[in-house]
């Protein structure tokens, strides 16, 4: 998986969003022939040759195929084998997002929160980071928490920050974005009481991931 960073808003106290558009090229199960055919796009894009990637992705992608929707948003998003549009992106994640993505629902997510390809839009962020994080997508987990510690896009819960907080802890890899939820869930924690963090981490332990039916 790799990232294009996306601009940041506001930070909203000591807490800011983590907004990336992730690009994931894992394989997907699909029927045999798609499969073969996104694989030759992988192939592709693998070996630099971006305009073949979008000439093999694109004619599932008008035909409903999410997994090639979803990887033509990224080539619009990184500006590889096409020109760079932020908006062409956003249409294809949107697509694949509609169909179950959950990396795709997270960067739809990104962009309403970012206001990037689409109008800044907190409250559908979080719609579509809810999606997202109730499939498993750490990245969303974590922007969920924060969006429900600062109470953008969402009825303020500190209650329901640290549930996503935790959950999302456990499921990223060390690194600086881990160091991050950390220091989030400090800060979310000085504003709660015994009752709340109890609360908090059953929930984060009972909680499973739902992924959606495609």
């Amino acid at each position: 998986m790799r990232a294009r960073a996306l601009e940041f808003p506001p930070p909203m106290g000591r807490l800011t969003l983590v907004l990336v558009v992730l690009i994931s090229l894992a394989a997907k199960v699909l029927p045999a022939a798609a499969q073969d055919a996104l694989d030759q796009g992988l192939a592709a894009y693998r070996s630099a040759d971006y305009a073949k990637a979008a000439e093999i992705w694109r004619p599932l992608a008008e035909k409903g195929d999410a997994a090639a929707q979803y990887r033509l948003g990224t080539l619009y998003a990184e500006g590889k084998g096409v020109g760079q549009d932020d908006k062409e992106a956003f249409k294809w994640f949107q697509r694949a997002a509609e169909k179950g993505d959950a990396s795709a629902q997270y960067n739809v997510g990104a962009s309403y929160a970012a206001g990037v390809g689409v109008a800044k839009d907190e409250t559908e962020a979080a719609r579509w980071f809810r999606r997202a994080a109730e499939q498993g997508m750490p990245f969303a987990q974590l922007n969920l928490g924060l969006l429900y510690a600062s109470g953008h896009g969402v009825a303020q819960s500190n209650v329901e920050a640290m549930t996503w907080l935790q959950i999302a802890l456990f499921s990223l890899p060390p690194g600086a974005v881990r160091s991050d939820v950390a220091r989030a869930m400090e800060d979310v924690s000085g504003k709660m009481t015994d009752v709340e963090r109890e609360d908090a981490r059953d929930h984060a332990r009972g909680w499973k991931p739902k992924p959606e039916a495609k």
